[in-house]
């Protein structure tokens, strides 16, 4: 089986081609690739079993198995679902792990239907090497990064830019102590989303947040965090007012004291107990007391002054000579435009 050509890939992506991953969804779940949508051949059960005979009796033995579980209406119930999503989408891939059997099989089924598709050759492990040498080999693309004391609104001015990659996003996670969304993806998923970007900027400037390496759960890759805190450095600057507006806006009123209880444990190493000790009872009486910044301001700015600002000038003086702009969220975007 032939593989297709990294400018066949690319043109895959580029397109936003929609993807069928027939593998099983404990698979996808450890890692998918960008436009998929998992429509398994078999559910996590029914492969585990199907492993199982495949080492035990082989695979004659294996796929003999495979076709009894997936038969009558169980099987009738899957071919459908990926018809329908063909028809939805004539131009739609299919993929299982290698591009072997599942893929195959599904293909055959759909075709017995009377859509002709062929398996994507090498499937998910080939689709994974391709983002990988985005990530670990081609040229990468300019960045330069927004800096800014926390509250400062840096996501606000990334995403008005007219070329961004906003990992918080694609992390579902704030970068920060505070920062949880909720379910992060798969570090490979995250991954794989990042060589996305890198492919689709074809060069071009990206402007990205300072990060630090990792994101939550997840880490950042190796060469791609290298490149990022070698980047130009432009700094956003509000004023204290501003930043405990934007900090209740972004975390605290839709937020509750469990939260920031919960998380508050995280940082006790650094701010002490006895602080850690205030700020825990000073975050459980300003939700007690309502849901307005004027309960919350005292908390907001002793964790700033106390624990956010001190880190952040510590950074910034190791990258201050890689600061290239700094001023108003006004001031950044129009530097981004002239530049």
């Amino acid at each position: 089986m032939s593989t297709w050509s990294d400018t066949e890939l690319q043109q895959l992506f580029l397109r936003k081609t929609p993807l069928i991953d027939v593998r099983s969804p404990v698979e996808f779940a450890e890692g998918s690739i960008p436009y998929s949508v998992n429509l398994p051949i078999m559910t996590d059960e029914e492969r585990a079993r199907v492993g199982t005979t495949y080492k035990e009796q082989g695979q004659e033995a294996a796929i003999h198995l495979g076709h009894e579980l997936v038969s009558g209406q169980v099987k009738e119930d899957r071919i459908q679902r990926w018809c329908q999503f063909l028809t939805e989408h004539k131009e739609a891939e299919v993929f299982c792990f290698r591009g072997g059997l599942r893929s195959q099989i599904s293909c055959q089924w759909i075709q017995e239907r009377g859509i002709t598709k062929r398996p994507i050759p090498g499937g998910y492990k080939n689709l994974r090497k391709f983002f990988l040498s985005w990530l670990d080999e081609a040229p990468l693309p300019p960045l330069v990064r927004i800096g800014g004391l926390t509250g400062s609104g840096k996501t606000r001015v990334l995403i008005q830019t007219d070329s961004f990659l906003d990992l918080e996003g694609l992390a579902n996670h704030r970068g920060s102590a505070f920062g949880p969304r909720g379910n992060q993806p798969a570090q490979i998923t995250f991954e794989n989303n990042i060589a996305l970007h890198l492919l689709e900027a074809a060069g071009s400037r990206l402007v990205v947040e300072d990060e630090s390496v990792t994101l939550g759960r997840l880490g950042l890759p190796r060469r791609f965090f290298a490149h990022l805190r070698s980047s130009p450095l432009v700094i956003l600057e509000v004023s204290e007012e501003e930043r405990l507006q934007n900090i209740f806006e972004d975390y605290v009123k839709d937020a509750g004291a469990v939260f920031f209880l919960t998380n508050l444990a995280r940082i006790e190493k650094k701010l002490g107990a006895s602080k850690t000790g205030l700020l825990a009872n000073e975050i459980s009486r300003a939700f007690a007391q309502g849901a307005e910044l004027r309960w919350h301001e005292t908390w907001i700015r002793t964790l700033l002054h106390e624990y956010y600002d001190p880190l952040y000038r510590k950074d910034l003086r190791n990258n201050q000579d890689k600061v290239v702009f700094q001023g108003s969220p006004k001031d950044v975007l129009a530097y981004f435009q002239s530049h």
